[in-house]
């Protein structure tokens, strides 16, 4: 029976929107479960994906738990995603959060997280087709977010990961092709004006998961994201904002603990440079109402900068709120990628 080489393979290629002779050069290569990479809500991703300094939705318990603190309504956002239909009609991203403030505690949000891989078929070792079976990732993640002083805020996450890539190991090999594992995200936002805030997050702090053995096991996709967000005009019927976010890896074959420090000196200072990716985004809304954010219609627009990974993409994005509900469409051009064409629809209800 064949490894399932490429169940990851294909995953790696998904995430990263690279070639695959491109895959080897990044430090996403080395890690597994890279749907923890995929960034939920329309609305960020219209955006360039920068959103850390402002997450004023649901989807905060995913991008900044710390931006939680403030939240005075209750949220609820279900992104959906037809993922790489130019390779595979199958494949599909599902993610649901709900948060609501917590009287006198701060606030709390949940979230769920499913990239469904489709159905693979399993050969053995002279070709022949030995039957079918499933593949797919989930996160289950809970967060808490509150002021910890004037314009303050932190906040933690935890989350359960698990990957089914097979449902038996390859060849001679014991066991399913099936990994558990678990993580934290940290926080911080610093609202430094009414106009300007800066956030920060630290993702995927956790132990190596393992499918077959301790021995093959992989680190999870750590990095971290710093970001700022600048509200460039508001009144009462026009509002644009501006924000900015650089990713950094910081993966190694360490304890996750060790990879903050090593991740930073494995390589030369110019390669570690080259490893961070750089997000832009704007937003322009304009007020169908003459109460603020209770009805309105959004565009926004994105640029997204890998490196390391010779990705320059584009961004665009829809928005629509009425009343309580709100509709976001996000559109990333990806180029001769396999996320080229990749269309993302959320809807959020506030309440």
């Amino acid at each position: 029976m064949k490894r399932q080489i490429p169940v990851a393979l294909l995953l790696a290629i998904a995430l990263c929107g690279i070639a695959p002779e491109r895959a080897a050069a990044t430090p996403e290569s080395r890690a597994a479960v890279l749907f923890l990479l995929i960034e939920p809500g329309a609305r960020a991703i219209g955006m360039g994906e920068s959103y850390v300094a402002i997450a004023d939705d649901a989807t905060a318990s995913y991008f900044n738990p710390a931006a939680l603190a403030g939240q005075t309504t209750r949220n609820v956002n279900f992104t959906h995603a037809k993922w790489l239909p130019g390779l595979a009609d199958d494949l599909s991203y599902e993610f649901l959060a709900y948060s609501q403030p917590v009287e006198g505690w701060g606030n709390i949000g949940i979230n769920g997280a499913l990239l469904n891989l489709g159905e693979q078929t399993r050969t053995g070792e002279r070709g022949e087709v030995l039957g079918t079976f499933s593949s797919y990732d989930l996160a289950l993640a809970a967060a808490y977010g509150a002021d910890i002083g004037d314009n303050l805020a932190a906040g933690i996450g935890l989350k359960f990961i698990r990957s089914n890539l097979a449902d038996q190991g390859a060849g001679i090999e014991r066991g399913k092709g099936v990994g558990n594992s678990f993580a934290a995200d940290l926080g911080l936002l610093w609202r430094i004006t009414p106009t300007l805030s800066f956030g920060a997050a630290l993702r995927n702090l956790g132990p190596k998961i393992a499918y077959i053995d301790a021995s093959q096991a992989d680190p999870l996709p750590q990095h971290i994201v710093l970001g700022v967000a600048y509200e460039v005009l508001e009144t009462e019927f026009h509002n644009m904002l501006l924000s900015v976010d650089l990713y950094k890896p910081l993966i190694d074959d360490h304890s996750f603990a060790k990879n903050l420090l090593t991740a930073w000196t494995d390589e030369a200072m110019s390669d570690e440079f080259k490893e961070m990716d750089l997000h832009a985004g704007g937003e322009y809304r304009y007020g169908l109402s003459a109460v603020k954010d209770q009805s309105f219609l959004a565009l926004r627009a994105g640029y997204s900068l890998d490196h390391d990974g010779d990705l320059k993409t584009p961004t665009f994005g829809l928005g629509l709120k009425y009343n309580l509900f709100q509709v976001d469409v996000a559109y990333i051009t990806g180029d001769d990628t396999p996320m080229q064409d990749n269309t993302r629809f959320s809807l959020n209800l506030t309440f």
